[in-house]
């Protein structure tokens, strides 16, 4: 039986919001600023370690993924390089989302985070 996107969307949903820790999606929205005016959401996440394979040139073991879905982030599409996550209080830079689609439609996001 074949799962829909929506399927996937929901299930992913689920386990986020079951296991996942809370995070928060920033963008800002001007260059400048005191403080500088920005657009963050708070959302669930799974946040793991690189695994080794992923290590090369500058990527090193400080960068970490992130699994984001897109149903709590529709207001940020597309997330680019240079939006932010903070963990724990600590703001982190995104260095390359990758976005996955099932016919078309997109289910979930990894985005590879440094700083």
């Amino acid at each position: 039986m074949m799962i829909t996107p929506a399927e996937a969307i929901a299930e992913l949903d689920r386990t986020l919001d079951e296991t996942g820790e809370t995070i928060i999606l920033r963008r800002y929205t001007a260059p400048t600023g005191s403080p500088r005016p920005k657009t963050e959401v708070q959302i669930p996440a799974f946040v793991r370690p690189l695994e080794a394979e992923e290590l090369a040139g500058d990527i090193d073991s400080m960068f970490s993924n992130v699994i984001i879905s897109p149903t709590y982030v529709a207001a940020f599409l597309p997330i680019v390089k240079g939006d932010k996550i903070v963990i724990d209080g600590k703001e982190r830079n995104v260095e390359v989302p990758k976005r996955y689609k099932m016919r078309g439609v997109l289910v979930r996001m990894k985005l590879m985070i440094g700083g």
